[in-house]
């Protein structure tokens, strides 16, 4: 079953981790420092309308205490301190300031000053979060409430949540930075061990990873030199091994031939004993035919020199192993566009690789349909096409593998070799092979080498 959730790559799980760090660090520290800021500004903010309010109800206590006229007195309070001011003489209140027929804003304080204390509250049923602070006058029988709006600070607070939510939004994407390069850092080695399996897989046994002074990565570097030594050890070893068997077999293969044919001509057989002659000479020919594939595949399995190579037009090349293999050349569809494509080869190896792929049309696809040239960018496609049976889509890619042969195929003359030396033939140049489904029926192979950059 699969996941529904995609699997993330190690470079997105490195950025993810340093970006949530970033922002964990950064919200704690947000946080911390608004809490601290909010504490020590509400706490002056308070003591400071603790001390204006003590300041003017002692100016109110000395003005009923003399016989200043009260509302003169409220009005000049208000004037200078810009607060809504409350006052209780007796049983008859005063009121002034933006919030005076409302005494909403005082009622948490009320029953503590008539207890006869200092009473301090905030309040948030005037327009702004207001500070209300009560002071008991009982000498003159009276009470006096003062309601300051905290509107600087509210201000001051608002400022600072939103520079601390900038520099917290700035802290994660420095993290997300930070893990970029970070995962890019950590990356290389692995973007280097990756380069030099691809160059190993495609052929050059002699790359390896270069020294490193890093203590981390040393083990890594040196247990894939060791692998890799290993690994073109043994390849060299099986080469050499295959090498020296198929040659040395080839003499005794041939002396085989020659004295089958020469019983072949016997007029002295009996029709039982040509019958069996002729079972060994089949049987012989297909067995001399796969010694000859692996010596050939030995040769490509060896780098090809710049020596060996040579700029030449597709079209002829085609049209040289069309004539060979008895073709008519009408079968070889060439547009007006790609008539003089070129490409810089091994003449004789890609004439054996597209002769392989026209007499696997002729065994297995009941003969060759056509032969297309077509340009698809910096590539030449060769299209081997037949109306045969095809070849099913999971069976595809596996046909170019050494000694496979499909279904039918098992009990044909074939040695199983004939498309891996096509396929190893595209690789050494630098090209590919596959095999498509062909319309209405067949299998179409596509041969696709790269142009040359320089005119022969």
């Amino acid at each position: 079953m699969r996941s529904p959730l995609p699997t993330r790559g190690l470079r997105a799980a490195v950025i993810i981790a340093f970006a949530s760090g970033a922002l964990l660090i950064s919200l704690m520290f947000a946080i911390t420092t608004y809490l601290s800021t909010r504490h020590y500004t509400v706490d002056q903010r308070e003591r400071s309308a603790l001390r204006q309010a003590y300041n003017d109800a002692g100016r109110v206590k000395s003005a009923l205490l003399r016989g200043v006229d009260i509302r003169t007195r409220l009005d000049a309070l208000r004037a200078s301190s810009h607060a809504t001011i409350y006052l209780r003489v007796g049983r008859r209140w005063y009121a002034v300031g933006r919030e005076a027929g409302n005494r909403a804003p005082i009622k948490h304080v009320i029953p503590a000053v008539r207890a006869g204390s200092v009473a301090f509250s905030w309040t948030s049923a005037t327009a702004a979060p207001s500070s209300a602070v009560g002071v008991p006058l009982p000498a003159v029988d009276a009470e006096y409430y003062e309601v300051t709006q905290a509107k600087r600070l509210q201000s001051t607070l608002r400022t600072v949540e939103a520079t601390l939510a900038v520099c917290a939004a700035l802290t994660t994407l420095a993290g997300i930075l930070l893990g970029w390069f970070a995962s890019r850092r950590v990356l290389v080695p692995l973007n280097d061990v990756a380069d030099a399996a691809a160059r190993i897989a495609a052929g050059k046994l002699d790359t390896r990873l270069p020294p490193t002074r890093d203590p981390d990565l040393a083990t890594l570097v040196t247990s894939f030199n060791m692998m890799v030594d290993g690994v073109s050890s043994r390849i060299e070893h099986d080469a050499r091994f295959a090498a020296n068997v198929s040659h040395e077999l080839r003499t005794p293969v041939a002396t085989l031939t020659t004295s089958l044919g020469v019983l072949q001509h016997d007029p002295d057989l009996s029709e039982r004993s040509r019958t069996a002659v002729g079972i060994m000479n089949t049987e012989l020919i297909r067995f001399r035919q796969a010694l000859e594939d692996l010596i050939a595949l030995e040769h490509l399995d060896t780098d090809i020199g710049d020596a060996d190579l040579e700029v030449v037009a597709v079209n002829d090349v085609v049209s040289n192993v069309v004539r060979e293999s008895h073709l008519d050349a009408a079968i070889v569809e060439i547009p007006e566009a790609d008539a003089g494509l070129e490409v810089r080869v091994n003449q004789l190896q890609i004439r054996s690789a597209l002769s392989n792929l026209i007499r696997n049309a002729n065994s297995h696809g009941g003969g060759v349909s056509a032969i297309r040239i077509v340009r698809r960018g910096d590539l030449v496609e060769i299209h081997v096409q037949d109306n045969g049976p095809g070849v099913p889509a999971a069976d595809r890619a596996r046909i170019f593998e050494r000694f496979t042969r499909l279904g039918a195929r098992r009990s044909g003359p074939g040695s199983g070799l004939g498309l891996s030396i096509v396929d190893r033939t595209a690789a050494v140049h630098g090209g590919s092979v596959e095999c498509r489904a062909n319309s209405p029926q067949g299998a179409d192979f596509v041969f696709s080498l790269p142009l040359a950059t320089e005119p022969a």
